[in-house]
């Protein structure tokens, strides 16, 4: 009779501290559920579109560290798109850093810090004429990027890779296309160096990429308008994704080492009128 008194106020002791323990968690959870306005754009736009909402919704408070997204299937309903689209949206927020996908809990903001630590890395940036900022970013581009598809080789799962494959084949088809469409270049080619940051398993890693965002989106936005640019891009795009898929570390590092040294390279040409 001991034996099962005890058993009994230990399973009431742990029952206990769980529901304190819930409580607490509670009392941490905002009771606000984030909700979010339709999208519009052509079908390969949108997934960006909704990453640009929610980034836009932490970037401003709106959305703070530790809070759960809605549901997959209710995000799919506010933001008007199908639920092929908002995975594509949250995996590339994963990769940015912003948010975190949680087997089985779901998805939490993460990004807070990151975009604070992005509006300062921008104002340090600011401090420098154009080609020194350029040259700077590429730096670190070289120090992160190369790492990351190595890592990538090394270590990614055979989805992610499948899901890098498909980033490409989007690009070649618009880069292919005359006249070039601008916005759907930059969000391939910003998806897939953000998916080769998520294929490296490093969470530091895509920390630190998400907060060079902005600073990148310039760079693009600079680069993709060189003539002949977004064909160059994708062909080494296909020659780094080639070496990840062959699990080929040291010839992914260095076939993102050799984009990364092209696009500076022309960038500046570009920017001295050469």
């Amino acid at each position: 009779m001991a034996t099962r008194y005890r058993t009994n106020a230990q399973w009431f002791a742990g029952m206990l501290s769980y529901q304190q323990k819930g409580n607490l968690e509670s009392c941490n959870m905002r009771s606000i559920v984030p909700t979010f306005q339709p999208v519009r754009g052509s079908p390969e736009s949108l997934d960006q579109r909704v990453v640009a909402a929610i980034r836009d919704q932490v970037e401003q408070g709106q959305l703070r560290t530790g809070d759960r997204l809605p549901p997959e299937r209710d995000m799919a309903l506010q933001f008007g798109v199908s639920r092929t689209a908002l995975r594509e949206a949250l995996h590339t927020l994963a990769a940015m850093g912003f948010v975190e996908l949680r087997h089985g809990r779901g998805v939490f903001v993460t990004g807070s810090s990151a975009a604070a630590t992005a509006q300062r890395l921008s104002a340090a940036l600011g401090a420098t004429d154009e080609l020194a900022r350029l040259h700077e970013l590429f730096e670190i581009r070289r120090v992160l990027e190369g790492s990351a598809a190595a890592w990538a080789a090394e270590r990614a799962p055979a989805a992610p890779l499948a899901e890098l494959q498909a980033t490409l084949a989007a690009a070649q088809t618009v880069a292919a296309a005359s006249p070039l469409d601008f916005a759907a270049a930059g969000q391939l080619d910003a998806r897939f160096h953000a998916q080769i940051a998520a294929c490296a398993q490093n969470r530091t890693l895509t920390m630190l990429m998400g907060t060079m965002l902005t600073e990148l989106g310039v760079a693009r936005g600079h680069s993709l308008r060189i003539p002949g640019r977004a064909v160059r891009s994708v062909t080494q795009h296909a020659e780094i994704a080639a070496a990840i898929a062959a699990h080929s570390a040291d010839q992914a590092r260095q076939a993102m080492l050799h984009h990364l040294d092209d696009v500076e390279a022309e960038i500046r040409r570009e920017e001295q009128g050469e």
